[in-house]
């Protein structure tokens, strides 16, 4: 083996490790990104349960907790849905920043934040709309089953209103500007 392929075969090697780096921190990413998502251990800390509780408890109504539990759990589903999505594309693109790698003219690979601001940008928009998409997908079209069947349909309309207002605006930028702090 002369130095030309033992330095080619280091080049690769170099490579490879540095594409595996790349999935294994996105992997964490997205295992940081799942724990925002995903049912939180205790249903004190549910965000989204604790909103509908305090909506009915203020409009003094019941709610249907099997349904409401059913309904967060397809809701949290739905949203993991881009994750591997998010996994693909970011694997993917970084990749190819270190497969066109020169490593004839320098030594060492490093990101630079600039690599990263398209991506990110990419990764939120599909968060986003994987956010707004779960949201008319499973809460919009099951909350009427969380309420007790009985319900002003004023009060369930404020109700509907108030939740839509929550998960818009605040559940959902919350969950962005975590995205923002992990990236």
């Amino acid at each position: 083996m002369d130095y030309h392929d033992l330095l080619e075969q280091h080049q690769n090697s170099y490579r490879d490790a540095i594409i595996e780096l790349i999935h294994n921190n996105t992997r964490v990413l997205i295992d940081d990104i799942l724990s925002f998502i995903k049912k939180p251990p205790l249903d004190s800390m549910d965000l989204v349960q604790n909103k509908f509780l305090e909506l009915a408890k203020k409009n003094k109504t019941v709610l249907n907790a099997n349904s409401l539990k059913e309904m967060l759990d397809i809701y949290r589903n739905e949203l993991m849905k881009c994750c591997d999505k998010i996994l693909d594309i970011r694997v993917k693109r970084l990749s190819q920043y270190v497969s066109k790698f020169d490593f004839h003219n320098q030594q060492c690979f490093s990101f630079y934040k600039k690599d990263f601001i398209d991506l990110n940008k990419e990764i939120k928009k599909i968060l986003k709309e994987q956010l707004v998409l779960s949201y008319e997908k499973v809460i919009l079209k099951k909350m009427d089953g969380v309420f007790q069947e009985e319900l002003d349909d004023d009060i369930r309309k404020k109700l509907s209103l108030e939740i839509s207002k929550y998960m818009k605006n605040t559940y959902q930028k919350q969950i962005l500007e975590n995205f923002d702090i992990k990236v």
